[in-house]
């Protein structure tokens, strides 16, 4: 498929076919854009001035490494009231 150089830019195949559905479900162009972005972020993707690629080491389920992220772990605090 050849691209025009005024038409859309797509950064792979998954951001194309998101963006191809919401064009044809979405008549406002703000909806339609909030809904691109909202796929695109629970995929992975991270927003620079465009999307970018996601990172390979991110885990598959689109969060952010929460809870279970085995980061660093908080130091504990003293209970508030003793028993």
């Amino acid at each position: 498929m050849a691209k025009t150089p005024d038409g859309p830019h797509y950064i792979d195949e998954h951001h194309q076919r998101i963006a191809e559905f919401a064009g044809d479900y979405f008549d406002d162009d703000e909806e339609r854009e909030a809904f691109v972005d909202t796929l695109m972020e629970r995929r992975g993707y991270k927003r620079t001035t465009a999307w970018a690629v996601p990172d390979p080491t991110a885990p598959e389920d689109g969060s952010a490494g929460g809870a279970g992220g085995g980061g660093q772990q908080q130091p504990r605090r003293a209970p508030y009231f003793k028993r």
